[in-house]
């Protein structure tokens, strides 16, 4: 540090309440106690704004504050002792003075603050000796006969707001211990003084109780009595399985199956034919899987129902290469890899761990991430105040390099900051803690704007966006500005994964009541597995003007949360997301905002 100015920065700051007087207190007396402060210009004022702040502080207040800090300057020292009881009390409690501070500081002592120093054992025999030729000489009573010194508490720390009496002499406290009732050593600690303390003997004593517990319960009798229910307790939760390996013949039936682990599961799938939409079928998927079935092409992200043992029913995504023979080419059926949809590998984690899957009340750790932004935009904050300052000059001329430098700085605390801020909303709608706020929107037209507004950044790279626009207004409970901050996350990720010269169409409809927006995935998310597209690191940004600043999926995630609190859902459907919300029930009443033209196909 160039210049210590910290002394004449506290002096400048007024404190407005009780609050702000405690933090300057502490601070004065931080930066009193170095010897650097004493010779500052500054030090008077200083002192003088001590005894100031005793107007806004009580002595009570005064005492603990003293007690958390150590007093390493005399005159500091001298200028409490000369105060309150209390206040002297504590000073002298945390006075940290060589011996010679101290030999010259007592005698300038007032007589009660001379009294306090008599708790003290650390003062050595030449200050003991002094105190003793001025009056102060009951430092303590002689040891009687028949007592055995014990080690005493360790002395609380300066954190705790307690004096430290003998802390630095390591005195031990006198009890009266009959040697008769002393009791014999342990085998275990005979001739190993020191072995059962500390936290190593505590785990050792927890690990033989363990032990003991164990051998005494022994293994439990199946035909032996218990309580109602409790076979409920002792069971062991079935494994989460989260991906299934498949071999499928020509006609389409399931021929092998097992896990990527090795264990099989051949009896439970082993004749299923998935590749079906009816209803009832064992094993179905949706239309566009069949569809490629038949075409005997590579399934990709398609979808799967199974029913049967709780292991494998419910809902999975399948990924599948056609087989073809080596003598002509004939088809042979598929390989395919079974997962989990990330949605449900999250509800089976949370299921797992004793939390229902759905449950609103936020856990410890959202709170505790969000303590953690907290702490971060304190000193992001403070570095884009000063970086501002820099680039605007008000410090003075500043050369134009170290400007650009500090705009570049302001704009990257920005960019964190804005980052925070969707950290924070995506942990609040998941947690429960915020609701999307009601409205009223034309979702045909805003769609068609959000478009408009996209065509800048896709026309140099030839992407072409297609709208569908419906011919009425397609009003949303909704507002306007959740909206468009949702589907615009859709629109950013979508337009940044594009190809160079890739077509997309999007399309709005209206299907049993609600809004259906069909967004085409672009080819390089629609390789992706369900929990690959919606992973938080999924597509880093990059510099394309419309990416996503923490992530194509990251982006999804929020998008797909700001819809499940708008009363909606976003999932992926195949190679296309599906945005559904609810339409209002009173199409008659007035929009705030009527549609303009469809966006251009072009």
């Amino acid at each position: 540090m160039i210049v210590d100015d910290r002394l004449d920065t506290v002096l400048r700051t007024v404190a407005a309440g009780p609050t702000a007087a405690r933090t300057q207190f502490l601070q004065l007396v931080d930066l009193l106690r170095r010897e650097d402060a004493r010779g500052a210009k500054r030090h008077d004022s200083a002192l003088e704004r001590l005894d100031s702040l005793a107007i806004l502080l009580d002595e009570d207040e005064r005492s603990t504050l003293l007690r958390q800090t150590r007093l390493t300057d005399a005159a500091l020292v001298a200028r409490f002792a000369a105060q309150e009881p209390r206040v002297a009390l504590a000073a002298i409690g945390s006075a940290r003075l060589p011996e010679q501070a101290w030999l010259d500081l007592i005698p300038t002592l007032p007589v009660q603050a001379r009294g306090f120093l008599r708790h003290r054992r650390d003062l050595g025999a030449n200050v003991e000796a002094l105190l003793a030729r001025l009056g102060i000489d009951d430092f303590g009573l002689p040891q009687p006969d028949g007592y055995h010194a014990l080690p005493a508490a360790p002395a609380q720390t300066s954190e705790s707001g307690a004096w430290p009496i003998d802390e630095a002499a390591g005195e031990r406290i006198a009890v009266l211990t009959p040697a008769a009732r002393t009791p014999p050593p342990s085998p275990e600690t005979d001739g190993q003084p020191g072995r059962n303390e500390g936290i190593g003997a505590i785990v050792r004593r927890i690990e033989a109780f363990r032990r003991n517990r164990d051998a005494a319960a022994g293994p439990a009798d199946p035909t032996a009595p218990h309580l109602p229910f409790s076979d409920e307790a002792r069971a062991t939760a079935p494994p989460r399985i989260t991906a299934i390996d498949l071999r499928c013949d020509a006609s389409g039936g399931i021929v092998e199956a097992g896990l990527q682990a090795g264990a099989g599961l051949g009896p439970m799938l082993v004749g299923f034919r998935p590749f079906t939409t009816e209803p009832g079928a064992p094993a179905r998927c949706d239309a566009a899987t069949v569809r490629a079935a038949e075409k005997h092409v590579p399934i990709i992200a398609g979808r799967m129902e199974l029913t049967g043992s709780p292991l494998i029913a419910g809902a999975w995504r399948i990924d599948a290469a056609p087989l073809f023979s080596g003598d002509g080419g004939r088809f042979t059926g598929y390989h395919a890899l079974l997962r989990r949809p990330a949605a449900l590998q999250a509800a089976g984690a949370d299921t797992a761990s004793g939390r229902p899957a759905n449950d609103d009340v936020p856990d410890g750790s959202a709170d505790r991430l969000r303590q953690v932004l907290h702490e971060l935009r304190t000193p992001i904050n403070a570095i884009q105040g000063f970086a501002e300052l820099i680039q605007q000059q008000l410090f003075g001329e500043t050369p134009h390099q170290y400007r650009g430098l500090a705009a570049s700085i302001a704009a990257d605390a920005a960019r964190m900051l804005a980052g925070f801020e969707e950290i924070e909303r995506l942990v609040k709608l998941e947690s429960g803690r915020l609701e999307s706020e009601p409205g009223e929107t034309d979702f045909a037209e805003l769609v068609g704007r959000l478009l408009k507004q996209l065509e800048p950044a896709t026309v140099s790279r030839q992407i072409r966006l297609s709208y569908a626009r419906p011919d009425a207004p397609v009003p949303v409970g909704v507002a306007k500005i959740e909206l468009e901050r949702m589907i615009w996350r859709v629109f950013s990720v979508l337009a940044a994964s594009a190809a160079p010269g890739e077509r997309l169409a999007t399309t709005l409809s209206e299907e049993n009541g609600a809004a259906v927006l069909a967004l085409p995935l672009t080819a390089s998310l629609a390789l992706h597995d369900d929990e690959t597209l919606f992973a938080p690191d999924q597509g880093r940004g990059g510099v394309q003007p419309v990416s996503a600043m923490l992530g194509h999926g990251f982006a999804l995630r929020l998008a797909m949360a700001e819809a499940r609190a708008a009363g909606g859902r976003l999932e992926r459907r195949g190679s296309k997301i599906i945005v559904t919300l609810p339409i209002l029930t009173q199409p008659e009443h007035a929009l705030s905002e009527r549609g303009g033209p469809a966006a251009g196909a072009g």
